[in-house]
């Protein structure tokens, strides 16, 4: 397709726009990604349409992209929107079995993301974070171990921010520090970051994937154009991840909590060390890490390679480690009541996230889950609360599904509510000073709210109403 003859030559030439311009894009998708996108090719001069499967009325006011030229189709993607089409960007949300996607690669038009598109723009190295747990951690501390070390940089992709919004505020010598999802990559062209991370891969979005395999391969396209010159840093200790070393083109830096390392970051006699050409250097003690928690100290080494590679020093890389508290709705402390401590770990959108959320504390937990069902596996999650989780609140599609997974392994103190506000109080009075209330759903957020974020704000405000 034309669009795309002189791909490689222009981006060595920074003029994406001559090959864009006139062009007929469609947009399916209008959250987040998907406004950005539409925003930034109506300004190329791009003939734009944006699609919603959703009704008009469930949106907020769109006349501000009426007013660019982007024209609006709600309530379906009809396959009339193929008609004089070059282009697709898919927005992350979006399911990639839809009949228009069907009919689009019938017609050999394109499909991207929008993090394809926003790395055709982009003039600064991309450094790339992706897994099933832990991503927003550590994008954002490798983002604060950058600045720290007086790297210009800039946090954007599935941490919040689309990467075609921020693409024009990095420059050749700073960094983007993109957090990738499985959604993201699966439509990706020429994508190449220049130091992948891959953090670890268990089961998760198999209602979108289908197959275990086909979510394995989704993560590992990140890899795909990557070449000797650049970096991948992989986890040592998921044998899944593990594997991918073997046919990876760039080099490889392994990071792992178990065990020592030839080249890497590891932990040795309770301090993070790196090692590279038979040199050993400290770089902290693990117990001095702002962030708790085994997954996290997984997440930080992770962090401590790509400080590495990009030659931060190492006193700079310890501090942030120090002062680094960690991101929202992630094992965020939200108020002491009572005694009580209340916990908001709403980014736990998966039954593995939830199960480290309840590794890392101490305290006897009052357990808040459930939400959208994914098509997951409780049962590890479930395994995880012996000893520790002494009553179980359910929310949510979900909630029988888990409910019955609980009572298959032996567990009975379990409580269904009609909403997060009405589990919250239950938790707070089914606890005792000493014990945490814990929001760690296991679940997507989609049957309830429209983000884990505003999940996570809403249980943040009813604990601040309970000590009101």
């Amino acid at each position: 397709m034309s669009c795309f003859v002189s791909y490689n030559t222009l981006r060595r030439k920074g003029k994406y726009f001559v090959e864009l311009k006139g062009k007929n894009v469609l947009i399916l998708g209008l959250a987040r990604s998907g406004i950005a996108a539409a925003m930034e090719l109506a300004n190329l001069g791009t003939t734009v349409t944006a699609s919603d499967i959703k009704p008009r009325k469930e949106f907020k006011d769109m006349s501000f992209l009426e007013s660019i030229g982007v024209h609006l189709v709600f309530g379906g993607h009809p396959l009339t929107l193929l008609n004089q089409c070059d282009l697709i960007v898919l927005s992350p949300g979006v399911p990639d079995d839809l009949e228009i996607l069907k009919e689009a690669k019938k017609r050999n038009i394109p499909i991207i993301s929008e993090l394809e598109l926003g790395y055709w723009f982009a003039k600064a190295p991309i450094i790339a974070v992706t897994g099933t747990n832990g991503k927003t951690t550590t994008t954002t501390l490798i983002g604060e171990i950058l600045k720290n070390g007086e790297k210009n940089i800039i946090l954007a992709g599935n941490i919040g921010i689309p990467l075609i919004r921020e693409v024009e505020k990095a420059e050749d010598k700073d960094y983007l520090v993109v957090e990738v999802s499985s959604f993201q990559l699966e439509n990706i062209m020429h994508f190449r970051p220049k130091i992948s991370v891959i953090l670890n891969i268990t089961k998760d979005h198999l209602n979108r994937h289908k197959t275990f395999e086909k979510y394995i391969e989704a993560k590992a396209r990140i890899l795909e154009n990557q070449i000797e010159g650049d970096y991948t840093v992989l986890n040592y200790d998921d044998p899944i991840v593990r594997t991918f070393a073997k046919k990876a083109k760039p080099k490889v830096l392994f990071f792992s909590r178990k065990e020592e390392l030839e080249r890497g970051a590891y932990v040795k006699n309770g301090v993070i060390v790196i090692r590279d050409n038979g040199k050993i250097y400290p770089v902290l003690k693990a117990e001095e890490l702002g962030i708790k928690g085994s997954h996290n100290l997984e997440n930080a080494l992770a962090a401590a390679c790509v400080a590495w590679i990009t030659r931060i020093n190492l006193n700079n890389m310890a501090e942030t480690m120090k002062d680094f508290r960690g991101v929202e709705h992630r094992l965020e402390f939200v108020a002491n009541i009572d005694g009580i401590k209340f916990i908001n770990d709403s980014k736990a959108t998966n039954p593995d996230a939830a199960q480290k959320a309840i590794e890392a504390l101490e305290e006897p937990i009052v357990l808040i889950a459930g939400g959208y069902d994914k098509k997951s596996d409780y049962s590890d999650f479930i395994k995880t609360f012996k000893g520790k989780v002494k009553k179980l609140i359910l929310i949510g599609d979900t909630a029988s599904i888990i409910e019955d997974t609980a009572i298959k392994h032996g567990f009975f103190d379990i409580e269904k509510a009609n909403s997060l506000q009405d589990a919250v109080k239950s938790a707070y009075n089914a606890a005792a000073a000493g014990d945490v209330v814990l929001l760690s759903p296991a679940c997507a957020s989609w049957d309830m709210f429209e983000s884990f974020e505003e999940r996570g704000r809403i249980f943040k405000e009813t604990v601040h109403s309970l000590k009101r």
